[in-house]
């Protein structure tokens, strides 16, 4: 068996000592959130400001921007028809909470009155939270790359009374520079535009659109999947891997979930299936050595636990510096799985690690998962001035203080601090003279000392009680469907793996709380998110089958039948909310969740393609059942899907795990 010669046992002990710094999980966030959010609100109320009619919306983001001079809206009809009786454009901005960027142009442009005065007189401006609403901001995500060839948030779309976008970016500056557009410039551009030339500003957007929505249905008349699709997809992933720093592609380097599930059941499997047993040794080497270079970098909070979103270089050591919960369970997932393939204690680590940072700093008091943390903060030394990564980062001399010389020796080279700082990546000059915690080249494959061990942990220790009197980060309090599912699915499988029934029992109480607050016993329909007492917003595709995909995984691990009762009733409810009985496959969207069209996709994206995590199920639910029609279902929405995944499967990586899964056959192309 091969072994890592990594220092695990230093990562597990930390992990001990934050969990014991955390007593009354969910508690103490609980009271840090409502301030981020109140305080604000309670200052404005304060100072005599008026607020806009986002003070009516309960999204966190939504209540960010309920005291911007700007006139925001919520999406809907209103909305809509304001924009139609006065004539104007739509200036739609969608973003979330914990977004940086989306701070840094709210600051710059929407506190801005010159600018509020310009938005107000010429557009109808909406905002709206993408957590909330995936299935929309999916939408105009895609006019934005189709546009810009690129996206982003901030997401700044102009719609015309269609919804149709004839014109996108991301962030804009208030004003132009060298180097872009200003903000101020193009809103005086685009209501020229809509004033003088208006037909072509409608023939645009029905281009954009016509464009946008033939390329978000992917599903056809079903033919069979190829017989050489692992093969091809195997291939495909190699490709865009990176050789010298592992993960895939350029930076900014994102983790990649549905390739890691792939890639591990490729590197489970006996090779058969590819008719090459070098694929298990390649998919095993890439997916190890990414997941190592990952935990090893400054993407993993090596303080506290848990994982960043993605790294803005490429050798994953400076990163965004956001923490979201999907982050958390699909991350947590592939160390799970990469264990099974491979026992070492490193990997169990870095799930013990992940999870218990979720269940200390992300936990409801009931129990289920809130949402995210945000990238920036207060900064310890100027109060009331936000940097992003300012909880997690330091000065030298800050760490140099705060440990005795042996520590501090041992430290220093661990994690390559530096007295002018250790990163290197910083386009824009935030990070001058601070410091990451990543593990340095030299120690990445050396065995530590006991006294080293001792040492290190120590010292983190130290630094981690120093942080927790530091200004904590926002704290986004929604609880949203789709990210429990995950959540619920990582902790069964930690728990199942590694003994831990803290994790079940965890998993348990999560489902628990999911099934009596977002679930409509009347409608037998679920709720996408909840925060505070309130429930609202229908759930989307990703909603249904990932609680579902959680659902399933407690049944097995613990054969209680209210999990399984509980996952085919709202199968079935999902069934007739977005399945296409004319061409099989399920719409992401349901008919009544005002959007401009459907999609529907076995592509990932940041997150698996729902249609994927639907297959998966319907496969598992057959097997525990016995029952055809789910088998059938799964089959005919593979078939519909088989030309987008035989042409590009490398893209479609958490449909091959369900193909080349051992439990499962699939009408494969023999010719």
């Amino acid at each position: 068996m091969h072994r890592l010669n990594l220092p695990g046992r230093i990562l597990f002990q930390l992990t001990a000592v934050f969990v014991l710094a955390c007593t009354g999980p969910g508690f103490v966030h609980a009271e840090i959130v409502q301030n981020t959010v109140e305080n604000y609100l309670h200052a404005n109320q304060a100072a005599g400001n008026k607020a806009n009619s986002l003070i009516n919306q309960n999204s966190p983001y939504l209540l960010q921007h309920a005291y911007n001079p700007v006139q925001w809206y919520a999406w809907g009809e209103d909305a809509f028809e304001l924009a139609r009786q006065q004539d104007k454009p739509i200036f739609l901005s969608i973003g979330y909470s914990t977004c940086h960027w989306c701070h840094v142009m709210a600051h710059e442009s929407f506190e801005n009155k010159k600018i509020a005065a310009i938005l107000n007189q010429h557009f109808i401006c909406i905002k709206l939270d993408r957590e909330e609403r995936p299935d929309i901001d999916n939408v105009y995500m895609a006019a934005t790359q189709l546009i810009n060839g690129h996206g982003g948030w901030p997401m700044t779309v102009f719609l015309n009374h269609k919804l149709e976008p004839f014109h996108a970016g991301v962030y804009y500056p208030p004003v132009s520079t060298d180097s872009s557009t200003g903000l101020t410039e193009l809103l005086l551009k685009v209501n020229a535009l809509w004033h003088e030339e208006r037909a072509r500003v409608d023939m645009v957007a029905a281009q954009i659109s016509s464009k946008i929505k033939a390329d978000a249905d992917e599903s056809m008349v079903g033919i069979d999947i190829d017989r050489d699709v692992i093969k091809l997809g195997m291939e495909q992933i190699s490709d865009v891997y990176d050789n010298k720093y592992a993960g895939f592609g350029a930076a900014p380097k994102f983790p990649r979930p549905g390739t890691f599930n792939f890639l591990l059941n490729v590197a489970a499997s006996s090779g058969e299936k590819t008719g090459n047993e070098n694929y298990r040794e390649q998919a095993l080497r890439m997916v190890r050595n990414t997941l190592l270079a990952m935990s090893q970098g400054g993407i993993y909070d090596h303080a506290g636990g848990g994982f960043h979103r993605y790294s803005v270089d490429a050798q994953w050591q400076v990163p965004h510096f956001e923490k979201m919960l999907y982050t958390q369970a699909l991350i947590s997932l592939a160390y799970t799985r990469l264990y099974e393939v491979e026992p070492d204690e490193h990997y169990r680590d870095i799930v013990t690690g992940t999870l218990d940072f979720v269940l200390c700093e992300m936990l409801h008091p009931k129990g289920a998962f809130y949402s995210a943390l945000d990238a920036s903060s207060e900064r310890p030394d100027k109060p009331g001035v936000h940097a992003e990564g300012a909880y997690y980062l330091w000065r030298a001399k800050q760490i140099e203080l705060a440990l005795n010389k042996d520590e501090w020796d041992l430290f220093k080279r661990y994690f390559d601090i530096r007295a002018n700082g250790n990163i290197e990546s910083d386009p824009r000059g935030e990070f001058e003279r601070l410091n990451i915690l990543y593990i340095d080249d030299e120690f990445k494959n050396k065995n530590l000392t006991g006294k080293e061990a001792a040492l290190l942990n120590s010292a983190t220790r130290k630094l981690y009680q120093i942080r927790l009197q530091r200004p904590r980060p926002h704290l986004d309090d929604k609880i949203i469907t789709a990210w429990n599912g995950m959540m619920i699915r990582a902790l069964v499988d930690a728990g199942r793996v590694f003994e831990n029934k803290n994790y079940l029992d965890a998993a348990i109480t999560a489902a628990d709380f999911m099934q009596n607050n977002l679930l409509d016993n009347k409608a037998h329909s679920l709720f996408r998110r909840m925060r505070s007492d309130d429930v609202g917003i229908n759930a989307t595709l990703d909603d249904y089958v990932w609680y579902v995909n959680g659902l399933l995984a407690l049944y097995k691990q613990t054969s209680n039948k209210k999990w399984l009762g509980l996952a085919q009733q709202l199968t079935a409810k999902q069934v007739q909310l977005f399945y296409d009985d004319n061409k099989a496959g399920f719409y992401e969207s349901a008919t009544d969740n005002n959007v401009l069209f459907r999609s529907r996709s076995a592509y990932d994206g940041a997150l698996p393609a729902p249609n994927a995590v639907a297959v998966e199920n319907l496969y598992m639910l057959a097997g525990l059942t016995g029952d055809k029609k789910w088998r059938q279902m799964a089959d005919d929405t593979l078939a519909s899907f088989a030309a987008s995944i035989n042409s590009n499967p490398g893209a479609a990586a958490w449909m091959l795990s369900v193909i080349d899964s051992e439990q499962l056959t699939v009408n494969v192309n023999s010719e």
